[in-house]
């Protein structure tokens, strides 16, 4: 499941010029390529691309016409190209009780920023306006509900919506980015099929699905919590500056010596290697069994089961 970030259509309406348009569109790809590093996304506008508005009177099509820009167009639309549509998405993201709803902020309706929010998914902004340096957006929100006698009434709410315009108002979203919606994964082999959407700086051998079909029930939510951990380790590991990540996740430890002759599996690459390195998901009796590999940044599981 790909973390679905939704274009504020507000924040391309400023009177800004092609060259600030052109700065704000850098530090736009920016905060994408951050969010990136957590899991993969789908990028979700209100309207085709090349018809959308970057500024009053300033065109995406106009933007993506300067050379300077090739690149940054050609990430953007690998990006859009995943998601069908502003209505699709939230037609199978939103939860079918949520009704009608009409989202306005400062007395203006805000489409995306309202997608976001029924979609559970994050509003990001061109930062063209103060309004929109900011992490998170209080939203006016008319929607409809129905009353303990079941009749359909108008209900009036405020409610806070996740937002980036900038890098850095991506900090306090990190930890609900990187595991948004791996709580609803409820079974070992459903988290097997979502591996590549929810860990995507892992890698996994071909046995550990068995592993995972064979996991006892009672060992499932631990492991998925380690899965986790060890993912936003190998998220912001740098192998240069340090051998070891900063560990995001309690108790990883090297095997010790005696231990290490019966940790060794068949790569992926069939050659057999140590897989030196575990974590303990449920008290002592669980483990999941690993290896470094620094030159692809990434940590491999050999084994999610049983203490050997």
């Amino acid at each position: 499941m790909a973390l679905l970030v939704f274009l504020n259509e507000r924040s391309c309406e400023s009177e800004s010029t092609p060259a600030e348009v052109a700065d704000a569109m850098g530090k736009f790809i920016d905060v994408l390529k951050q969010i990136k590093t957590w899991r993969e996304l789908k990028l979700v506008t209100k309207s085709p691309l090349p018809q959308s508005q970057l500024a009053s009177g300033y065109y995406y099509g106009q933007w993506c016409a300067d050379n300077r820009n090739k690149t940054r167009h050609q990430y953007i639309l690998a990006l859009r190209n995943r998601q069908p549509s502003f209505a699709a998405a939230l037609r199978d993201a939103a939860a079918p009780d949520q009704g009608e709803a009409e989202h306005r902020l400062d007395g203006r309706t805000v489409e995306g920023i309202g997608a976001a929010r029924l979609a559970g998914g994050l509003a990001v902004s061109l930062p063209l306006d103060v309004a929109w340096k900011t992490s998170w957006l209080e939203v006016d929100v008319e929607q409809l509900s129905e009353d303990a006698n079941g009749e359909l009434v108008v209900e009036n709410l405020t409610d806070s919506v996740r937002h980036a315009a900038e890098v850095e108002h991506l900090d306090v979203h990190e930890a609900w980015g990187r595991s948004n919606g791996l709580d609803t994964v409820g079974s070992p082999i459903e988290m097997w099929e979502k591996r590549a959407d929810f860990f995507p700086n892992l890698e996994f051998l071909p046995r550990v699905q068995e592993d995972l079909e064979d996991l006892d029930p009672k060992w499932f939510r631990p492991a998925r919590r380690l899965l986790a951990g060890l993912e936003a380790s190998a998220a912001g590991w740098d192998p240069v500056a340090s051998y070891f990540p900063d560990w995001q996740a309690p108790r990883i430890t090297p095997e010790h010596e005696g231990a290490k002759r019966h940790r060794w599996w068949d790569d992926l690459d069939g050659v057999s290697r140590c897989f030196d390195m575990h974590g303990r998901m449920n008290r002592d009796a669980g483990r999941i069994y690993f290896r470094l590999v620094p030159e692809l940044k990434t940590l491999r599981i050999a084994y999610i089961g049983p203490h050997l």
